[in-house]
Parts: C-alpha cells; structure tokens; sequence
C-alpha cells in the first residue's frame, strides 16, 4: 500500500487566486464505510486511515497544522469504525469531528495541556494500531512491506529515550539537517516558509513550545511512519559528530538493539572516525561485516598484480597492469554503491568538466564496464550471457539521472589474489578458491550480492560432466554464503534465450524490490 492512498491534491478556488491543497478522497473514504475496496485490504485501510486520523487530531490539538477540514475528519471518523468493527477491533470515540474534540477536551480539563491532548490521542489510537499489529495477519496482502517496525517498538524506544537528548552535543537544527533537508521542509507555523526556521523558532529560540518528544510525533520526518526514516535517526544519533562519549554510545547501541531485534533490524559498525564507530542499519543475520577498503573490478587487459603495501593496515598496491583494471576506494556509505556514485567517482577520476551532463558521464563508464565483459571478436553482433545480464540490467536502471540512486552493477570484481599464475602453480588450481565475481551488487546494511553466469566450462572438461568442477563451484558458493554474500547463479543456456532480458528484469526487479 502507498503511503497517504486517502489523500489527493485538489485546487481550491478559481485563477488566479486558486491554490492547490492535499484533501481527503471523501468518495473513496465514504465507500469503504459501507465495504471493502477492490485493491486494498480492510487492514491496510485501517492502518492508514488509523494513523491519519491520529496525526491529525493530535496536530489540532497541539498548535494546529492538520491536513484535513472539519467536514473531512468528520468523514474520515465515521469510516474508521465501520472498518475497525469489520475487523473485530472496538473503537467509540466520544466526538465526530474538530469542533466537537475541542468541546470534549474542554469538558474533560485538557484546555490548558498540549501533552494531555497528545497523551490522550495516543491513548485512544495506540490501542488500536497495537491490536492491528497483533491480529489478522493473513489479511496483509498489499500493506508496505518496509513497515517492519511496530507501534510496540516506537513507543519503546521513544519511552526508553525519554529524558536522553537526541541530538548529543547538537542542537535540533544542527541534528536534522545532517539527514534533512530542512530548507525544503514545510513549515508548520505560518510565520515561517520553511522547517528550518520553524524548528529554530519554537526550540531553540522559544524552548518551551514544544514538548520535548515532538520529534516522534511531526510528521515531516516519519519516526512514527516508515522503517528507514527511524533507522537512520537511531545510527546518527550514535555518530562521532553527535556524542563523544564513548560510554553512552555503547549503552544507546545496546539498547536500540535489544529493541529493534524484535522486527529483525540492528544497528552495526560500517566505519569508523578518528576511531569511533559509524553505524548503520541492516536486517538481522543479512549483509557482509566489515569496511569495504578495496574494490577492484572490470579489468580490459591482463590481469592485475598485487602487494601489500602495508600489511598491518591491510593496504593492497597495484604493481602490474594497474591501467587496465579500475579501483573505487571511496568510502562506502550505508546505502551502498548506487549508479550516481560511480558517476561522481567517474567524473573525478577521468577530470570530465563539471558542466559535462550526468547522462554523458554515465555513456562513459558504461562503455569502460562494457569492455570488460566477455565477447567473440569472430561475432561482433553477437551478445555474450555477461553482455546480456549487464545490458539487461542498465536498461532497467540506467547509468544516469534516470537510475543514479540504484544499485551499480560492477563487472569482473576481484575476491581473491593469487600471486602465483596456474601454470606457476602446477595448473593447479588456488588454494584461495574463485578469483573473480561476474558481477557485484553493493547494497544498503552491508549486503552484498554475486550473480555468476556459468558457461560449459563451470561444469564441464570439455563435452564431459565434470563432478570435480561442479563440486569446486559449490564449495566456492558455500564459503561466499558464510561470509555473508548472496549469491545467484545464471546458466549460459538459459540467457540465450529469447525470453532471456524479461526474465532478467523480473529477478533483478524482485531482487531489489525486496529489500527492506
């Protein structure tokens, strides 16, 4: 399900005093009072509707910034029930709209209480979304499978938080803006154009605005709505930059772990600064441990040899051939490696004018990569299975603006170096196992993922079977697997067919849709 499937843009008002404001679907909301929609389940449509209601009565109830009109919540009450009782979940709330909450606030001695308002909304609609969370599993078919955080586990941490200040040694502005763009954020009080000000005006310049838990209930930033916005506010609260005490650093981690592990997330070191830990989130038990220091890859000529340069800091030297094989050294971010990195990292390394388009950059590092793949220079039209998977792959996301914050797909990336060749070795084969990836996926929490495309000769001596390969090739998957890797695997037969690009796009589609 999509986040706000209630929700529509409408224009208000004839030209040119006309503006555009977000309203409820009252049709579609209305509807589904009565029954249940085509392409939702009633339990995704009581999450949303749950949640919007939520968000939107504590904002009236709290200084104001909520979505909805009088006439709109009032809809949207009268729908919440009747989809709740379809579920065997109870709700009788003691209003119908606005107008009618304030009067009951007032009878009930809240008028004085920004927190008793809020402590009030959360009490009336936490029950409930604790209840969906609990029961009717099987109904959530559609709901956003990225939403693997409960309600439970954000009002523990946020519990579990109270009286420690998120922003370490920074204040609220300094914190948000190293994972918002604050500048470009609404403002929620109608002095200010943007969040920035806003923020500033009513924490730091007015303190006593708001209460001190804000963070987890505006909207803006999503704590109390998706899985990532969270995660990444727990790994920067950890960040060297925020707290310098080494002490209260462990007892946060430990403490957002033994929280998170119950949705299957933890918080683990991706880099260090100065020493001090860098943390990123990842699914339990997913990803590769340790820093990526070196990623050589998509080698044009001989094979590149290597030394290392200081055996203590595990620093690898190139010695031979380095020119016809490429490095990325930079440091990997949590996210991975995407398309639009490389395309910096390219642009950088090839001295490429900074007004040179993304798109033209993108051509060049294709055509770099392109040339490390296998071919047959006696078919020159003729696409390889490496050919194949990679030409699939950048045409389903592309080396441009259009596809930068995907996954880059590295040809021919190194593993293992053996410094002695087969034939110094006996033609024997190394005792380190597969020396090359076909291709590499850099993704998110430390995942890593091999795709390998086996022609006759992973499993074959000549037009034989060959056990003896067939046995090296899953020893080799085996070791990659408990390390950590993903890997797949691709036969040769298999990608000369014509249905072989379509195929290749539903893996690659599923593949990286399924990530959290």
């Amino acid at each position: 399900m999509t986040k706000h499937r209630f929700l529509v843009a409408r224009q208000i008002g004839a030209e040119p005093f006309s503006y555009t404001r977000t309203c409820l679907d009252t049709s579609l909301v209305e509807r589904l009072r009565s029954t249940s929609l085509d392409d939702m389940t009633d339990l995704d449509a009581a999450y949303e509707l749950t949640r919007l209601a939520m968000v939107d009565l504590e904002a009236f109830g709290t200084g104001g910034g909520e979505t909805l009109d009088d006439q709109e919540i009032a809809v949207l009450l009268r729908t919440l029930p009747a989809v709740l009782k379809r579920l065997g979940v109870a709700l009788n709330l003691p209003f119908r709209d606005f107008k009618s909450f304030k009067s009951y606030w007032k009878d009930q001695g809240m008028s004085d209480s920004y927190a008793a308002r809020r402590s009030y909304v959360n009490g009336v609609f936490g029950p409930v979304l604790d209840q969906l969370d609990e029961y009717h599993l099987h109904l959530r078919q559609s709901r956003d499978q990225t939403r693997r955080i409960t309600d439970v586990t954000r009002r523990r941490l946020r519990d579990g938080l109270a009286g420690a200040w998120w922003g370490g040694t920074l204040d609220e502005v300094q914190f948000l803006s190293r994972l918002y763009d604050l500048d470009n954020l609404p403002s929620h009080d109608s002095r200010f154009a943007n969040a920035a000000r806003d923020i500033w005006q009513h924490c730091i310049n007015n303190p006593a605005d708001w209460e001190d838990d804000w963070i987890w209930h505006d909207e803006r930033f999503g704590l109390a709505d998706g899985d990532e916005a969270l995660l990444r506010f727990l790994a920067e609260m950890l960040h060297p930059a925020v707290r310098t005490d080494t002490a209260e650093v462990e007892r946060l981690h430990a403490f957002f772990n033994e929280t998170l592990a119950h949705d299957g997330y933890e918080l683990i070191e991706v880099d260090s600064i100065s020493g001090a830990p860098v943390f990123a989130a990842r699914t339990i038990g997913a990803g590769v441990p340790g820093v990526m220091k070196n990623l050589i890859f998509a080698a044009d000529g001989p094979k590149p040899e290597f030394v290392l340069g200081d055996a203590i800091n595990n620093d690898v030297l190139i010695v031979k051939n380095e020119q016809f094989c490429l490095v990325y050294s930079q440091p990997l971010s949590a996210s991975g490696l995407t398309w639009g990195e490389m395309i910096s990292w390219w642009r950088a390394r090839e001295s490429l004018p900074a007004d040179m388009p993304d798109n033209e950059v993108g051509r060049a590092l294709y055509k770099r990569l392109w040339a490390s793949l296998h071919s047959d220079p006696e078919r020159p039209k003729w696409l390889s299975p490496e050919q194949r998977v990679f030409r699939t792959y950048c045409e389903l996301y592309p080396i441009s603006e259009t596809g930068a914050s995907h996954p880059a797909l590295l040809p021919q990336v190194y593993l293992h170096m053996d410094p002695k060749t087969r034939k110094e070795r006996g033609n024997k084969d190394s005792a380190l196992g597969r020396e090359r990836m076909d291709f590499l996926l850099l993704l998110p929490h430390g995942v890593r993922v091999v795709v390998e495309v086996d022609g006759k000769h992973h499993y074959a001596e000549g037009d034989e079977a060959s056990p003896r390969l067939y046995a090296k090739m899953v020893a080799e998957d085996r070791a990659l697997r408990l390390k950590g890797y993903e890997v797949y695997r691709f036969g040769g037969y298999e990608l000369g067919l014509n249905s072989a690009p379509a195929m290749l796009r539903r893996f690659f589609t599923e593949l990286l849709g399924s990530r959290p």
